[in-house]
């Protein structure tokens, strides 16, 4: 088999296709998705290179290169997060899983089998048959309440959501606040010396009386009765997810976690729980051959001799090397465990490594507080040592930022001098801080490294409110090394000036080439993308001034930005979103107009050949690399406005339903009987007494409504989500309407939201929006006026309201 790896990174977006295994700590932990791994290991490795992910919490990284028959290391410093994801590269097969969690489970408590005892504690009655019957969960309040329970009763079969009683609020209170399952946990935990005793009782107060004491109970349990390192180890990596369900993280049963103790919060069945875990870690899943089936040719086949032993999610049980150099001696393929970037480049010989393949730390301080509290109830003290620091109350934000870019910078150094010549660094994660990005691609400077690739996507429908704010987003960075240091010689005065300009210049270039408002992190990005480009972080990294380097260059990037406000930049606000764009120039066509046209041309196509929906995605990521990326999301919502041909009888229907309309309302009706119109902007030939606005002719309207031989409402059909060429056409005081299809509403929406500048020229020029059943709705009303003709208008129109409909009736 031949192999051929690409020389730079794709500059294309890699989408995460492959399901979501569950593991603890989802929420709180990055890592490269094993798909989008699998992809840059294929392009930019070939079969026996060493790929490397110094801030590994999966092993996501190192299965990928192990199926594409590439050695890995991974590494993680922080020992939790270490021992996470070595216990996830060695799950055992279900049956052990099973088997593991019923024996927990039989193990006694006070005369009960320990699920039973566990389960009890959450038992609640039932509203249908007033059984007593254990919760799903509670909805607690901050202040020790309880609002409601949501159970399947374990008698009626009944699922129901009702409201707490007194009885559940009795329950609760029977276990006291400061019981010893309390002292338990914190001498559990707790630093030695009662170092940082207070926070460590705010964080055990993130947990109720119950949960902390089922916790304990559990955690006791698995000490006394289980000693096999195996089966420990699974029962301890369980656990661990407990301690995460079993905090007030959760606004909602399904919500993500947040770092706060909301007013409302949701209680969890914990054993209910444990046992949900234990059925998604023994759930077979195809997530590592999904992965694997975009790299065509690559993958190797996974049921050879030598990995015969399956873990229970499916994929291959990794025989682990004891030390990083075995791999790197070709001794063995794999190392997952405890270390950091600088251990590694002083252990591994240099430039050895293809790869780079990580997504960065996170920044957040109080992630890595709770790193320690949890590290030290399920690996203990000691071991979670070298968390304590993070619980200090005195590390505040300014302390944070200044952490964050000394780790990084210092890793950098080290990833390059671990990278061979032609290697590549790709940094693969999600983030929703511009200064995360503006301290990577500043380390990356320092480390020698050249910017190559710099993908942003952030989801449809993600806007910012203010003129600065930050989006969260999907980002694809990728580095290769550089021989030339980049750091020519200049004064702050005059690194400052080029700064500036390089920022305005690469604002200008991304509203050119996307020809639409944006949200400023597009334009952040182009900005500093360009400088570090151009070298001017490195600059500005060798040049003596009084603030620190990635202060200067924020400010310079934000002043050149501003500059173009006194040029031809300019914003767009409203409630909804704070956009950035550009007046005047010549800008190409707005980009959701090309997604739009090559999404349609390939749905055309796939009406004599079946197109997948990923084959679409990869064609047009590919046609609209780097900067011209689409949201996540815009490409389906392309692909699913021309799903299903538009057919002539909705024409017909629209134009049936505006004739009987504009008759009930005493209009003098002309319709169209004919098929889809030409656009009303060519030069027409109906005398108007309005000199100001151009002449108007039936043969372009699929049905006008007459007023004393004046044309008051004119309706044009078109099965085009396209409005902006109308923007110009101004035919006020008539009333023009484009009757949208109802499968082109959304995409329609989207273009208004996203080009509002000529969404607000064509409303200012008489247009706007009809949608058939609401015309429908409205010709149905007992009693119509002309003036309710308004409550019809619009792509969301006031019809489609509750309130409207009351005022209507």
């Amino acid at each position: 088999m031949l192999y051929f790896y690409a020389m730079t990174a794709p500059d294309y977006f890699i989408p995460d296709r492959a399901p979501h295994a569950f593991y603890p700590l989802r929420a709180f932990l990055r890592a490269p998705p094993l798909g989008v791994a699998a992809e840059y290991i294929a392009a930019l490795t070939a079969p026996g290179d060493l790929v490397i992910d110094p801030f590994g919490a999966t092993p996501n990284v190192a299965r990928a290169a192990l199926a594409l028959e590439r050695r890995a290391i991974v590494v993680e410093s922080n020992p939790l997060w270490a021992w996470l994801a070595r216990a996830l590269a060695t799950l055992p097969p279900a049956a052990e899983i099973d088997a593991a969690l019923a024996r927990l489970g039989d193990t006694p408590k006070d005369d009960l089998p320990l699920r039973a005892h566990v389960n009890q504690l959450y038992a609640t009655i039932c509203a249908a048959c007033n059984q007593a019957t254990p919760a799903d969960y509670f909805v607690r309040t901050r202040e020790g309440g309880i609002v409601s329970r949501h159970y399947t009763c374990a008698h009626c079969g009944a699922t129901r959501d009702d409201p707490a009683t007194e009885d559940d609020l009795k329950r609760a209170d029977a276990l006291a606040a400061r019981g010893l399952h309390y002292h338990f946990a914190f001498e559990r935990v707790a630093p030695e010396g009662g170092l940082h005793a207070d926070r460590i009782r705010k964080m055990l107060d993130l947990y109720t009386p119950r949960n902390l004491y089922a916790l304990a109970t559990i955690t006791q349990k698995i000490e006394a009765r289980f000693h096999a390192t195996r089966e420990r180890d699974l029962l301890l990596l369980l656990l661990l997810h407990l301690l995460e369900r079993g905090a007030a993280f959760y606004a909602a049963p399904d919500a993500a976690p947040q770092l706060t103790r909301h007013k409302a919060f949701v209680e969890f069945n914990l054993w209910r729980e444990i046992e949900l875990a234990a059925r998604a870690l023994a759930s077979p899943n195809v997530i590592l051959s999904y992965a694997l089936s975009a790299v065509e040719g690559e993958a190797k086949n996974l049921a050879d001799e030598n990995e015969t032993l399956r873990s229970a999610q499916g994929d291959p049980v990794l025989d682990l090397a004891e030390s990083p150099r075995d791999v790197a001696n070709a001794a063995a393929r794999v190392f997952i465990g405890r270390g950091d970037a600088k251990t590694l480049a002083r252990d591994l010989p240099r430039d050895s490594t293809a790869l780079i393949l990580t997504a960065p730390p996170t920044r957040r301080v109080a992630v890595w507080a709770l790193s320690y509290f949890w590290g030290a109830w399920i690996l203990g003290r000691a071991a979670a040592q070298s968390l304590a620091p993070f619980l200090d109350t005195r590390k505040d934000a300014a302390w944070e930022w200044r952490w964050y870019a000394d780790a990084l910078n210092s890793s950098l150094k080290s990833i390059a001098r671990m990278l061979r010549a032609d290697a590549r660094a790709v940094f693969v994660f999600s983030e929703a801080w511009h200064p995360v990005i503006e301290a990577l691609l500043l380390a990356a400077a320092g480390a020698r490294l050249q910017l190559e690739s710099f993908l942003f996507q952030p989801r449809l429908g993600d806007l910012p409110r203010r003129e600065f704010d930050d989006v969260r987003a999907s980002y694809r960075i990728a580095f290769g090394k550089t021989a030339d240091d980049g750091r020519p010689t200049t004064d702050a005065a005059a690194l400052e000036k080029q700064i500036r300009a390089s920022a305005l210049a690469a604002a200008n270039e991304i509203f050119v080439r996307r020809g639409e408002a944006l949200a400023f992190s597009w334009v952040h990005h182009a900005a500093f993308a360009r400088v570090a480009r151009q070298g001017l972080l490195a600059a500005a990294l060798s040049v003596k001034m009084k603030i620190a380097p990635g202060r200067f260059i924020h400010n310079a990037v934000i002043a050149g930005l501003q500059d173009g406000y006194a040029h031809d930049l300019d914003h767009y606000e409203s409630k909804e979103q704070f956009l950035w764009l550009r007046r005047s120039g010549e800008l190409a066509a707005p980009l959701i107009d090309r997604v739009e046209d090559a999404g349609r041309e390939f749905v055309v196509r796939a009406l004599a050949r079946p197109i997948p929906r990923e084959e679409l995605e990869d064609a047009l990521y590919r046609q609209f690399p780097g900067e011209l990326t689409p949201e996540a999301g815009l490409i389906e919502l392309c692909a699913a406005a021309y799903a299903e041909p538009i057919a002539e009888a909705e024409r017909a229907r629209a134009v049936d339903v505006l004739a009987r309309l504009g008759a009930r309302l005493g209009y003098h009706v002309i319709a169209s009987p004919e098929g889809a119109k030409q656009s009303p902007s060519r030069e027409l030939g109906i005398a108007s007494s309005h000199a100001s606005r151009p002449l108007l002719a039936m043969t372009d309207w699929d049905v006008v409504w007459q007023s004393g031989g004046e044309i008051a409402h004119a309706f044009v059909w078109r099965a085009r989500a396209q409005f902006a060429d109308l923007a110009s056409l101004h035919i006020a005081p008539a009333r023009g309407y484009i009757v949208v299809p109802e499968k082109l509403v959304a995409l329609m929406r989207e273009k208004t939201r996203r080009l509002p500048h000529l969404a607000d020229a064509f409303h200012e020029a008489g247009w706007n929006f009809v949608r058939v059943p609401f015309v429908e709705k409205l010709l149905a009303q007992e009693k119509v006026e002309r003036s309710d003709i308004a409550l019809m208008v619009g792509l969301v129109p006031p019809i489609g309201e509750e309130k409207a409909q009351l005022e209507l009736l």
